[in-house]
């Protein structure tokens, strides 16, 4: 609530004002009283009231020195002056010197009283706003400390300016929703605006957080939801999405008998140099099980998932991914489906680069044909029928445009993928030979050893030496 200091030398004047209005129920505090201007000068010191309601005729201090020295010390109280008829002097001093405005004992009722603070009430929560706006920079350097390491970085407090002041004895509620490439709504957060002072918005990776200021309730700890906490407090929120995130209650702590991501990592790595779609799904669908198993926040499964797809987009030859896919998914099942998706479109580049396309439509189609399905048992008469043209014109012109007939290129591609997997995979020579399509292993060495120039288990061990 917003704090009032009473000053009135008069003690029954004061009882009076503190009687007009039932305070709380208007959003207000009577957080204490002074019978002079002294003693409310230290209590404006101690308690830094948002209101003072000050008598400006007072023995000793008056109402006007008062505001001149709360100003002196710093402190942007606001004052409404209370005057009687023989002393507009007073007030018009007292405006001049930044009281908000001033009232006639002899008319002051709850209507007028309650006029006067709703516009300092508009004034105050307007400051609010522009303070709040001072707190976005702290916002992204906690933000990128989550992102960063997984744990809230301590923020220094005392980098903040003065006016951070206000936000220190306010409560905070945080609330942190998944929304995808767009920020999410107060309705779709479900908070109701006017139950809090301020509430601002942070939208970034999917996620959209609200950081809702209210009023501390009576026996609130001082330490609790304010900045000095909101680090921690935020980390805590956004690992609470998990449930949200996996569809379920993701598990309590890894399992026993787990292959550990970092190895699981390794091995989607190392299918994709083998150009192995079928692999890489297998060993994405176990990493997307260890890191629920896990138990991580969706910002740590979004880095790790960016940082894969990274490695395998510069495997691949290309350009950098753009991120914005990854960090708008709004659910582990969904990131995968993403991350399958591209994984398959990197492999389908990377094989159309390992293949030089011709000018002709139903030789690149042959080509296509022979590099996604090398593995079986094709035969000329197979690609014949594939793009409806007689066997002998295929040989023909395959051969006036790459140079080879369809099964020495086949052979060749069979070779040149065989290469990659020595080089790549723990795949035994006789592994390799039938993921390769040959169905001999001897015939598959002999051929090897034709065009490559060395046997295949002596080309294995020249090149990673």
């Amino acid at each position: 609530m917003w704090t009032i200091l009473l000053v009135e030398d008069e003690g029954f004047v004061r009882e009076a004002i503190r009687e007009l209005l039932d305070w709380e129920s208007h959003g207000y505090c009577v957080a204490g009283e002074a019978g002079n201007g002294e003693e409310a000068l230290a209590a404006i010191l101690e308690l830094k009231p948002d209101v003072v309601i000050a008598d400006i005729v007072m023995p000793g201090m008056d109402g006007i020195e008062l505001l001149k020295e709360t100003r002196k010390a710093g402190i942007r109280s606001r004052f409404i002056m209370l005057t009687a008829m023989n002393h507009f002097d007073y007030a018009r001093d007292a405006l001049q010197y930044g009281a908000s405005n001033y009232l006639l004992k002899l008319s002051l009722n709850d209507d007028v009283l309650l006029e006067s603070l709703g516009r300092i009430k508009e004034e105050l929560l307007a400051e609010l706003r522009g303070a709040g706006e001072a707190l976005y920079p702290f916002y992204h350097r906690i933000w990128a400390g989550i992102q960063g390491t997984g744990a809230a970085v301590q923020a220094n407090l005392a980098e903040l300016t003065s006016s951070m002041e206000k936000f220190r004895n306010l409560s905070l509620d945080i609330v942190v929703v998944l929304s995808g490439g767009v920020p999410a709504s107060l309705d779709q957060a479900g908070i109701w605006q006017e139950g809090y002072l301020l509430v601002q918005s942070f939208h970034d990776a999917g996620q959209t957080t609200f950081f809702c200021w209210k009023f501390r309730k009576k026996g609130d700890s001082a330490e609790g939801n304010s900045l000095v906490r909101l680090p921690d407090d935020w980390l805590q929120a956004v690992n609470r999405l998990n449930g949200d995130w996996y569809g379920q209650e993701a598990y309590p702590a890894a399992r026993e008998g787990v292959t550990p991501i970092e190895e699981l990592e390794v091995e989607l790595i190392r299918s994709f140099e083998e150009l192995n779609e079928a692999k890489c799904a297998e060993a994405a669908a176990q990493i997307w099980e260890g890191m629920k198993a896990s138990s991580l926040s969706h910002v740590e499964v979004k880095k790790r998932a960016t940082h894969l797809l990274h490695i395998l987009t510069m495997l691949a030859g290309r350009k950098t991914e753009d991120e914005t896919e990854v960090y708008s998914a709004v659910s582990h099942e969904s990131l995968l489906a993403h991350a399958l998706q591209a994984i398959r479109e990197l492999i389908r580049h990377k094989r159309e680069e390992d293949i030089s396309y011709t000018d002709h439509p139903e030789v690149n189609r042959v080509i296509q044909y022979m590099a996604e399905h090398y593995k079986e048992n094709i035969k000329v008469t197979d690609l014949a029928r594939l793009v409806a043209i007689n066997v002998d014109y295929l040989s023909t012109v395959f051969g006036k445009k790459t140079g080879l007939t369809p099964i020495a290129y086949l052979r060749n591609l069979r070779i040149e993928q065989a290469k990659r997997l020595l080089l790549h995979s723990k795949l035994s020579v006789e592994e390799i030979a039938s993921q390769t399509g040959f169905t001999d292993d001897a015939y598959f060495i002999k051929t090897f050893k034709r065009l490559v120039g060395q046997t295949p288990s002596s080309f294995r061990r020249e090149k990673k030496d």
